[in-house]
């Protein structure tokens, strides 16, 4: 480091300003020195920053234009911004990156460790059922390898089973989440990726199993699978099969219920033992005591 950036760095005004670059793909940095002190005016100051035009002419603004900052909210360190309905436009690797610009310039100010974002008075989702809530600036994960895009990293529950897979164990993983998927579709993604090494735990999904389709609506969770589904997982009892699914995504939000289908029909019974007919619930007594 030089020492133009040691004293950059050892300035209390100065801040790094987060934009996206024009291709969407990465963030970019430019050097700023706020003339605020007052932490409420600091923030708007930044907030201001964050949606002029960048000197760079590669960069792209962190909130476009057409997305309007309605108000700023601050409770202790969290500090709450009200967007436009416009907000809901973006979305994908684009929205990841200009959330991250956002709340990692934000965070940099002494006394704010979370930013969370709503949209016309109401919580912005990840999807249907599942709020992004308070974010802090290391909730993004910069994959330096190949090309660079921004991750946030979410928590979710998933169910595996052990060598007897009679019984489900509840696992707790930090996933990296680029919005491009909704999280019900992440959650049974990663079952279907197996447990980690250090769980000591079994896979609990018929290997070959492909996802067709997820959906949600009013509460329930919509599940279309491959034919593959039907053909068991060996060691693994059918119950612990289909419940590995529902309590997995019962976990994450507002899902109550979950419908499978298999290439886009729902079926009776799996493996004739099941009942899967209908919207499942969630099961208690398949889940071990630890």
């Amino acid at each position: 480091m030089s020492t133009q950036d040691n004293l950059m760095t050892d300035d209390k005004n100065y801040y790094k300003i987060y934009y996206v670059n024009n291709l969407e793909d990465k963030l970019v940095t430019e050097d700023y020195f706020a003339k605020e002190s007052n932490i409420d005016r600091l923030v708007y100051e930044l907030v201001g920053k964050l949606t002029d035009v960048p000197e760079g002419i590669n960069l792209k603004k962190s909130i476009p234009d057409e997305i309007q900052v309605k108000d700023i909210k601050r409770n202790g360190e969290v500090l709450s911004i009200n967007f436009s309905e416009n907000y809901n436009q973006l979305s994908g690797i684009s929205e990841i990156l200009r959330r991250a610009s956002v709340v990692k310039t934000l965070c940099q100010i002494d006394g704010i460790s979370k930013v969370e974002y709503t949209v016309e008075n109401q919580p912005l989702m990840y999807s249907e059922a599942n709020p992004v809530g308070a974010m802090a600036g290391e909730d993004f994960i910069d994959n330096t390898g190949g090309e660079t895009t921004y991750y946030q990293t979410v928590q979710v529950s998933l169910y595996y089973t052990d060598l007897k897979g009679k019984k489900l164990f509840n696992t707790r993983h930090n996933v990296e989440f680029d919005g491009t998927i909704s999280l019900e579709e992440l959650v049974i993604r990663q079952l279907l990726a197996g447990p980690l090494e250090n769980d000591k735990l079994s896979p609990v999904l018929p290997a070959g199993t492909k996802i067709n389709k997820v959906s949600f609506k009013d509460g329930i969770c919509y599940v279309d699978f491959s034919e593959e589904f039907l053909e068991g997982c060996d060691g693994v009892a059918d119950e612990v099969v289909v419940y590995s699914i529902v309590n997995s995504l019962t976990d994450i939000g507002s899902v109550t219920k979950v419908q499978f289908w298999i290439n886009g029909k729902p079926i009776g019974y799996y493996r004739e033992i099941v009942p899967i007919d209908l919207p499942v619930e969630r099961k208690f007594d398949i889940i071990a005591e630890s």
